[in-house]
């Protein structure tokens, strides 16, 4: 609901602060005293467009803020968070209007384009008035009427998704179909590559062996020839290591046998004389292993050979076959589905078939609502002076779109002999806003706007109409957060508060206010709109009652 308006150097407004609670708000003033120009003020602050001429004299610019509380909204919680806007559940809108005719939007103190502000106004308020912008001639407006009505609001989502999956399986369809030949030829693409690496039968740990036993054996016989050589230092038969330290370990044994102290240096020298001979025998086993085979050293350079002409006309190296050719039997099985299943067609077929179920369980559901609800708009508005008025809500079949196979459309004719044609053709600005208060009053229950603003709801009416009017408002505050403009004592009688539009002129200089009525003040008010400039003990007396 909207809890607070601010205007500031607004045509002849300096400045406003307003506070709203939920309920029937009523709005009087004399005529002239600037009652449009907070529905002005506030359709600005919703997207209506800017003009220069709005800024009061001497003023460089006019802002407009308004605050709503949106706990209850999730249509505009979840809006909100899809543009990346949302705060808390409190929500400010902010419209700075220049002196010539530029302006800025902002949504929760961030910049943001008129658009985004028109778009979120329509989850937030529907103004009925002449010359203020509202929904209710809108056929999405009146679908989603009919709908919240019905209680189908949970099939027509369910609509809009079964058509989205269904137009995107349609498209897919059509894609293939239509890049079927070059589809068959990445198919059998596939099938090469495929073939080429289970021919390899690669693994990256086998590869890095492979590079590792090559390298090995392409050095094989320089190999031999270092460990050969090692193997003349330890046991040539002139000179070498093993008998340099066999006569080294006998002349220690000598000296240990004179002196007990050199035991520890003759084991010393039995360990050297143990690992050179270990040491020999491990060359010795290395040589006896190593195969110089020239038949495996083509074998594996043939498999390298065969590695890197697969990398090269595939271009991916090695280190990526096994990850990429996860993708390709992936997309090999894909395509060999699509072709031997034909499957996009009996999908597409499928949630074709689903949609329509749908569709025509809505549309039943819609027709059933919509001569329901139709009668009921008609006794409202044969309550509102409208005495041969009929009201019809059409529905034609047409192509299937996401809301379903129905084009809604309000239909209204006043009087007898008429033919119906569509609400916005027919009425005039006041009728418009009492055939909107019937269409709201007879949908609340369900509907989804949680403020709307009544403009002219009582022209060419009063009397007994006009309390009818007010009770209807009042009904309909109940549930909602209603606002009307009005100049009749029986409407505004009806309200839950009660604010005073007044014009103060000081010289050329006009300013408007705008406050809320007490009790007292309540009775004089509503006993000017009763009697007039002079107010009696009669007025008084009969604004008390119409209080009561």
């Amino acid at each position: 609901m909207l809890t607070n308006l601010h205007i500031q150097d607004y045509v002849i407004v300096d400045e406003l602060n307003l506070s709203f609670e939920k309920g029937f708000i009523g709005l009087t003033g004399e005529t002239g005293a600037g009652k449009s120009i907070l529905i002005d003020a506030l359709s600005l602050s919703l997207g209506a467009r800017s003009e220069s001429g709005l800024i009061r004299k001497g003023c460089e610019k006019a802002e407009i803020i308004t605050e709503f509380d949106i706990k209850n909204n999730q249509a505009v919680i979840e809006w909100l968070k899809d543009n990346d806007l949302y705060d808390d559940d409190s929500l400010l809108l902010r419209r700075i209007i220049f002196s010539d005719g530029r302006s800025k939007a902002y949504i929760n103190s961030i910049p943001s384009p008129i658009s985004k502000l028109k778009d979120v106004s329509e989850l937030l308020i529907d103004i009925y008035s002449q010359n203020s912008f509202h929904s209710l001639t809108q056929a999405k407006t009146q679908l989603n009427i009919l709908d919240e009505y019905a209680d189908t609001t949970n099939l027509e989502k369910k609509s809009q998704q079964l058509f989205h999956e269904w137009k995107s399986l349609e498209k897919r369809k059509k894609e293939f179909d239509e890049n079927k030949i070059k589809i068959h030829e990445e198919y059998e693409d596939l099938q090469i590559k495929i073939k080429e690496y289970k021919d390899l039968n690669f693994s990256f740990d086998h590869w890095e062996q492979v590079q590792s036993e090559h390298k090995k054996l392409s050095n094989a016989k320089e190999l031999i020839s270092l460990i050969q050589q090692s193997l003349s230092y330890i046991s040539n038969e002139d000179f070498s290591a093993s008998g340099i330290l066999k006569d080294l370990n006998k002349l220690l044994s000598d000296a240990a046998q004179l002196d007990e102290h050199l035991n520890e240096d003759l084991n010393l020298s039995n360990e050297l004389l143990i690992q050179a001979s270990e040491l020999e025998r491990n060359l010795n086993n290395y040589l006896s292993k190593f195969n110089d085979d020239e038949e495996k050293v083509r074998e594996i350079e043939d498999y390298i050979q065969s590695v890197f002409d697969f990398s090269r006309k595939h271009h991916i190296q090695p280190e990526l076959f096994e990850n990429e050719s996860l993708n390709w039997f992936k997309r090999f099985d894909e395509i060999a589905t699509l072709f031997e299943e034909n499957q996009f067609a009996e999908l597409e077929k499928k949630a074709f078939d689903d949609y329509l179920i749908n569709a025509k369980n809505l549309s039943e559901k819609r027709m059933i609502a919509a001569k329901k609800l139709g009668s009921e708009i008609s006794l409202l508005l044969n309550q509102l002076s409208f005495s041969n008025a009929d009201f019809k809500i059409d529905l034609e079949k047409t192509e299937p779109v996401a809301s379903g196979i129905d084009q809604v459309k309000f239909l209204i004719k006043t009087y007898k002999g008429a033919d119906f044609s569509p609400i916005s053709k027919t009425a005039s600005g006041g009728e418009l806003s009492r055939i909107s208060l019937a269409i709201r009053v007879a949908s609340a229950k369900n509907t989804n706007v949680p403020v709307m603003i009544f403009d002219e709801v009582d022209v060419g009416i009063g009397g007994g109409v006009a309390e009818v009017v007010g009770n209807l408002l009042n009904q309909l505050g109940s549930q909602h957060q209603v606002f009307s403009i009005t100049h009749l004592a029986q409407v505004v009688s009806k309200a839950n508060f009660h604010f005073k539009v007044h014009k103060e002129e000081s010289g050329e200089t006009a300013i408007s206010k705008i406050f809320i009525l007490n009790d007292e003040e309540r009775i004089k008010e509503t006993a000017r709109m009763i009697g007039g400039l002079e107010i009696t003990e009669t007025t008084l007396m009969h604004a008390r009652e119409l209080l009561s």
